[in-house]
């Protein structure tokens, strides 16, 4: 028996792997065919056999820094036979370096001493999905390295809302045609991971359903899922804007039938929302997609897409910078007797009262010498954000930390300004960060989660280590700061693999760990793009980064691979061109992932991360329209730029060549060296 990975050309074995996993769709869940074919492309996918036979499989993902395992099977009598157990130590062979496996489980299953069997351990419990919302037991296996944040996965949702079909597959009271694609919506594993919500137009066609059973049935469900609150706006002036981009872009004249205009209220339904999924099976409205999302920015998917791109869905929804960049949004501090105002904020469903929350504010605005209270707005005065800081002996306290959570920018904005509160912490020259909001709201605590702040008795906490060293030594700073924590902080082992060591510079940005497993790469960027993506040089144009830096962002190139993986380092090399005279590494930050693809397909997929338009993805495609996308985030800029002379004289020292027109891959000694140079004033 003997375990090998999927991939997309192994017909037959893949095809054995989609029947067996039908077969036990009742446990599994379903999971759509191209879920299936993905993994085979992603070498995601693999297979127990026996000779020729098939006897098991493993299908999972890789977010982030850890595995989710969504699918475990073996055939039935083959069972009790260490399949499992295999299958199980191959993905742990073959990701050594993430931080462990992650999966979900149906309590009432009692595969416990399974689990236990396999080296997992049970972390918490969460609700289920579906009607009966059975508790599904979350299990982590722990591949050894230092753990800071794998509890739970990330607590930020997918939201996507349902047309009346989708509605239909998932709680009709008889079996209709095509619904298989749709059940795969409700499988267990992605609990925690995608939330489905009603918006008005649904209710109104379940309520017109003829046949009073089945409407019954339908009413009866829709208490499952919550219905977002819809922003008062013009329907009919977005209707008519999607008619009319209908017909200039696709050449679509609207309405085709009687169901398009219902069609269209779900779009801006789900724009006046703040949603931007909307799941259908309906051939008519997928067709417009690219209208949706230009007009109203709602992606409409089909129910296995949604299933299949979970993890980029998210990170669309929650980062979206390029919606920030250009926009009208200020930053000012909090005027004088703003009480009634700022009631916006006011966290009901946390249990916050309104006469204590105005008497914290007048508290807050009554000691101006000890809290910085500010506030961001957009261009029609709307509060969008508040916020409260001040530094108390070496470490900086936010007593008061809130977004709008309705507006479609507000996971995006507490992410940025968790980010902005830590380079406060840089700036300032304090290690602890401390969020004492007594009433977090749940946007601000998931982005904090994904943030790597940690419970303490005073509410969120994280460090802020602005060093560069080796393992040994953060170590046993981290160490030090641990019992003011109140934390255990995880030890810290040299040699720190590459997953590890990049979820540890996450989470105590902006330490470097110079002797970890983790590769770095100078990467050349011109000053069009040093500018748009982070400010430098200063002045070339009027940039809107009222926000500061964002918290993530995307950079293209040739798809001609220069050994790039992630996670990895990138450091900046300006380089010079007809106008600006740069030449210099500005900076750091943290590789998150490396995509090749068509230029038009990388555009779609990173442009909620903005500055890029398509046509300037198109000009870094090879003849074949090809184009390499690195996602990177927890940007560092120098106080001090490095000069190409004096990063070929390092070069030089550590027996390295220097060349500034392509990415190179460096050495550690060497990047010691750089971020050292470009922190030391000269």
């Amino acid at each position: 028996m003997r375990v090998t990975t999927v991939g997309a050309g192994d017909g037959a074995l893949l095809t054995a792997v989609i029947s067996l996993g039908n077969r036990n769709r009742k446990t599994l869940g379903f999971l759509p065919r191209a879920a299936f074919h993905q993994a085979a492309e992603t070498g995601t996918l693999l297979a127990a056999t026996e000779g020729t036979r098939l006897v098991g499989y493993a299908l999972y993902g890789l977010p982030a820094d850890r595995v989710r395992l969504a699918h475990l099977c073996v055939e039935n009598e083959y069972r009790g036979q260490g399949v499992n157990q295999l299958l199980v130590n191959a993905i742990s062979s073959r990701h050594a370096d993430r931080l462990g496996i992650l999966l979900k489980c149906r309590k009432d299953y009692g595969l416990e001493k399974m689990w236990t069997r396999l080296g997992f351990e049970p972390r918490t419990e969460v609700d289920g999905r579906g009607g009966t919302r059975e508790p599904l037991v979350v299990w982590w296996r722990s591949h050894g390295h230092p753990d800071l944040f794998t509890d739970l996965e990330p607590t930020a949702l997918v939201t996507a809302a349902m047309d009346c079909n989708v509605f239909a597959d998932l709680h009709s009271s008889y079996q209709r045609t095509g619904s298989d694609e749709t059940k795969a919506l409700s499988a267990e594993w992605l609990t925690g991971l995608l939330e489905l919500v009603v918006l008005p137009q649904l209710v109104d066609e379940i309520h017109a359903i003829d046949h009073a059973a089945e409407r019954r049935t339908q009413l009866n469900a829709l208490s499952l899922y919550w219905r977002p609150v819809l922003e008062e706006a013009n329907h009919d002036q977005w209707v008519r804007a999607l008619i009319e981009a209908a017909w200039e872009d696709l050449g679509l004249h609207l309405p085709r039938a009687d169901n398009d205009l219902g069609d269209l209220a779900y779009v801006v339904q789900a724009r006046a929302a703040g949603v931007r999924h909307l799941v259908t099976r309906d051939a008519g409205l997928l067709e417009l997609s690219p209208v949706t999302e230009k007009i109203c920015g709602v992606r409409i998917l089909r129910p296995a897409d949604s299933v299949v791109a979970i993890d980029e869905l998210r990170r669309a929804q929650v980062y979206q910078p390029g919606s920030v960049l250009g926009t009208s949004l200020t930053t000012t501090a909090v005027p004088a007797g703003q009480e009634q105002e700022q009631l916006v904020f006011l966290n009901k469903p946390g249990g916050e009262k309104q006469n204590a929350f105005k008497a914290r504010l007048r508290d807050f605005a009554a000691r101006p010498d000890q809290w910085n209270r500010q506030q961001i707005v957009d261009g029609n005065g709307r509060l969008l954000a508040t916020y409260c800081h001040g530094i108390h002996g070496d470490e900086l306290h936010v007593p008061l930390l809130r977004v709008d959570e309705q507006h479609p920018l507000g996971a995006t904005l507490a992410r940025q300004l968790l980010f902005l509160l830590r380079q406060r912490c840089r700036t300032a020259g304090v290690e602890i960060l401390r969020l004492t909001d007594p009433h977090p709201q749940r946007t601000l605590r998931a982005a904090a989660q994904e943030d790597a702040f940690q419970q303490t008795g005073t509410g969120l906490t994280a460090l802020v280590l602005d060093r560069i060293a080796d393992t040994a030594a953060i170590d046993a700073h981290a160490a030090a700061l641990a019992p003011r924590l109140g934390l255990d902080l995880p030890r810290l082992q040299a040699p720190l693999p590459a997953a590890a060591a990049s979820a540890i510079e996450h989470a105590w940005w902006p330490v470097k760990i110079a002797d970890a497993e983790l590769p770095t790469f100078l990467v050349p960027i011109r000053p069009k793009w040093a500018y748009e993506l982070f400010g430098i040089p200063a002045g070339i144009l009027s940039r809107d980064d009222r926000l500061g830096l964002s918290r993530e962002h995307v950079y293209y190139r040739s798809p001609r691979s220069r050994g790039e993986t992630a996670p990895a380092r990138i450091l900046w090399y300006a380089s010079t061109d007809k106008t600006h005279s740069l030449s210099a590494v500005i900076g750091c930050s943290r590789l998150d992932q490396c995509v090749s693809d068509s230029g038009n397909q990388l555009y779609r997929q990173f442009k909620h991360l903005g500055v890029y338009r398509r046509s300037d993805i198109m000009e870094s495609c090879d003849a074949h329209g090809q184009a390499m996308a690195l996602r990177f985030s927890d940007t560092s800029l120098f106080p001090y730029a490095v000069t190409y002379k004096r990063l070929v004289q390092l070069g030089a020292r550590y027996g390295q060549r220097i060349n500034v027109q392509s990415v190179l891959k460096i050495s550690p000694d060497l990047f010691h060296s750089l971020y050292e140079e470009g922190h030391q004033p000269r």
